[in-house]
């Protein structure tokens, strides 16, 4: 007979994770509130409620600021990181992106755009997919040059999947 619990158990996420790999990084005080289920190392926009609470939401546009949610998971009964996200209603940390200074791992991505990832392609964060678009460096892509948030990539770390349980790259912000 089954139970929720045992099913709970079995069950794996696929959820996007990360790590921040700056030495310091500029945080939103008192972070943001996730106005929908979010997951970690992506791009997101902010606003206020009603309240006057900061909210956060997954970037819609590429051309609008964003930021980075990068809460700190805390495991429980061996977890595996692929299992978090930030949940509707929950407070989260925001990262503040600073050209040349934040530095972070993101399995969000999609490498269509190039053969093979390399340090100093670019990349844009794509709100319809909700991954870091790949290019080559030095493209002319319209919604690169147009986005507000430029990335370039500093390691590929694609084959090495430490603890995380999925492929990364290491971004930087330019």
């Amino acid at each position: 007979m089954a139970t929720r619990q045992f099913k709970a158990h079995q069950e794996k996420g696929n959820h996007e994770v990360g790590n921040l790999s700056s030495l310091k990084v500029k945080t939103v005080a008192h972070g943001a509130i996730c106005g929908e289920d979010i997951d970690n190392f992506t791009i997101v926009e902010l606003s206020h409620n009603a309240e006057g609470e900061r909210v956060a939401v997954q970037l819609t546009d590429a051309t609008k600021k964003g930021y980075l949610i990068a809460s700190p998971e805390t495991r429980y009964m061996g977890e595996d990181f692929v299992d978090y996200y930030n949940g509707e209603g929950e407070r989260a940390r925001i990262v503040i992106l600073e050209p040349h200074y934040t530095r972070f791992d993101s399995s969000a991505f999609d490498a269509a755009g190039v053969s093979e990832i390399k340090n100093g392609q670019v990349a844009y964060f794509d709100p319809s997919s909700k991954k870091f678009v790949i290019l080559p460096a030095g493209t002319a892509d319209a919604t690169y040059t147009g986005a507000a948030d430029k990335f370039l990539v500093v390691s590929n770390e694609e084959d090495i999947e430490y603890t995380l349980g999925k492929a990364t790259v290491r971004f930087e912000v330019q």
